[in-house]
């Protein structure tokens, strides 16, 4: 079986959330989920370290490989609006691990659209947990994320239960308020996510699943 740190998960899922700034690079104004608590180290290997499940693992391999998700989000700023279109696609799975592939492609106002090369992501099927951390932590979408409710949303003309989260994050444009609906139910996790901060605001949604053919 691979064995992956919690830190390596989170570095990984982390990577799947992106905000893309106006008028900037495809990184700019990027948002980190479930990112560690400052100064933490991770502990060394040793085989007295609990395994546990990762929870992006064991999501993703309910899915036929090819299953996929387009998700759409635009991007405002006093200097207009970016928008952007990302797919998640389920490219392999086994017992030891599942790789997602992602592409992101970047529309702005006045310039040619911006297909990025696809990124792998490989999730393990299990990971160290480091010390002074709880599995249920890894669950969440961020280690800030607090939980408010279920609220039923419709998508791709399905209605799915969510979970509804909110959390604070800052980056280089300053503080900024995340709020995310997320469901086992679609690829991915995220149905919705709204980020508003003081100099630009964010929408996200799917707006296509693609099944396997056969």
């Amino acid at each position: 079986m691979v064995r992956r740190s919690g830190s390596d998960l989170i570095a990984s899922t982390a990577s799947l959330f992106v905000l893309v700034g106006c008028g900037g690079d495809s990184g700019t104004g990027s948002v980190s989920q479930g990112s560690l608590p400052s100064k933490y180290v991770a502990p060394a290997a040793t085989k007295d370290v609990p395994l546990v499940d990762n929870p992006e693992f064991v999501h993703w391999s309910q899915y036929p490989v090819g299953t996929a998700v387009v998700r759409k989000k635009e991007v405002s700023n006093e200097s207009g609006s970016v928008r952007v279109t990302t797919t998640l696609r389920l490219a392999e799975k086994n017992l030891d691990k599942v790789v997602v592939e992602s592409q992101v492609t970047v529309d702005r106002p006045g310039q040619l659209v911006v297909e990025n090369p696809p990124q792998k992501l490989e999730f393990a099927a299990a990971f160290e947990l480091p010390q002074g951390m709880k599995p249920e932590q890894f669950a969440l979408p961020s280690l800030k994320a607090k939980l408010l409710g279920n609220e039923t949303r419709t998508a791709c003309g399905r209605e799915y239960q969510t979970e509804l989260f909110t959390w604070d994050e800052r980056n280089e444009a300053g503080p900024m308020t995340v709020t995310l609906w997320r469901s086992e139910g679609v690829p991915g996790r995220t149905l919705r996510q709204e980020v508003k901060g003081r100099t630009q605001v964010s929408a996200e949604e799917i707006v296509e699943i693609i099944e396997p053919d056969g």
